[in-house]
C-alpha cells in the first residue's frame, strides 16, 4: 500500500548545504536583502545553513517574498481545511510542508468516511459492524477513491500500528499515515469534496 521512490532518487536531489547556502544568498542579494552570512556550518551543525542577522526591514522583505512565494499552496491548504471541516472529518494534521500540503493522520473510521464522500461504494455490512475496522483494507479503498476523484493522483497512505505501554494493555486503533499531496492535486481534491 505504500509507495516509494527510490532513496537514492531522493538523496540525489537533495543539495548540499554548501550549495543551498550559495542559492539562499544569491536570491536574497536579487531581492535585495544583505544577510551579512548565508553559509553553510562545518560545526556543531553540520548539513545546515545558518543565516546571519537581518535589519527589520529586511526581515519584513523576507517574510513578503516567503508569503507570495507561498501563496498558492497557503490558499490550497487553507480551502482543503475548510472544506474537511464542513464535513466535519477529523483531520487536523494538515499543513504546509517544504512546498507541498501534508494530510496529517486520520483514524480507520475518518479514513474510511473520506473514502466514501470521494466516491467509493460503501462496504458490506459485517466490514462496517467489524471493531476494529481493517486499517489495510481501509487505506487501500481511500488510495484507490483518491485516485479516482482527483484523475489518477497517488495518496500515500499506510497504516502505523498504535504504541501500547504495556503489553497487557489493550491494543489502540491502528493510524493511517497520509501522505502530502501538490497544490494542483489538493484543488481536485477539494473540488471532488464539492460535489
Amino acid at each position: 500500500m505504500r509507495h516509494h521512490r527510490s532513496p537514492a532518487h531522493a538523496l540525489d536531489q537533495r543539495p548540499s548545504s554548501r550549495h543551498a547556502a550559495a542559492e539562499l544568498g544569491a536570491a536574497l542579494r536579487e531581492a535585495g536583502i544583505r544577510v551579512p552570512l548565508a553559509r553553510h556550518c562545518a560545526e556543531p551543525q553540520p548539513g545546515r545553513v545558518e543565516l546571519g542577522p537581518l535589519s527589520p526591514g529586511e526581515a519584513s522583505q523576507l517574510a513578503r517574498i516567503v508569503r507570495t512565494g507561498t501563496k498558492r499552496t497557503l490558499r490550497a491548504a487553507r480551502a482543503l481545511r475548510d472544506i474537511v471541516d464542513a464535513y466535519r472529518l477529523d483531520l487536523p494534521g494538515i499543513q504546509v510542508r517544504n512546498g507541498r500540503i501534508a494530510l496529517g493522520s486520520a483514524s480507520p473510521a475518518t479514513a474510511e468516511l473520506l473514502a466514501r464522500l470521494l466516491g467509493a461504494t460503501a462496504p458490506g455490512p459485517d466490514t462496517l459492524t467489524a471493531a476494529p475496522l481493517d486499517a489495510a483494507r481501509v487505506g487501500e479503498r481511500l488510495r484507490l477513491a483518491f485516485a479516482a476523484a482527483t484523475g489518477g493522483d497517488a495518496l500515500d497512505v499506510h497504516v502505523e500500528e498504535a504504541e501500547t505501554e504495556a503489553e497487557a494493555a489493550p491494543s489502540a486503533e491502528p493510524v493511517l499515515t497520509l501522505g502530502s499531496i501538490d497544490v494542483a492535486t489538493a484543488r481536485r481534491l477539494v473540488a471532488a469534496l464539492r460535489f
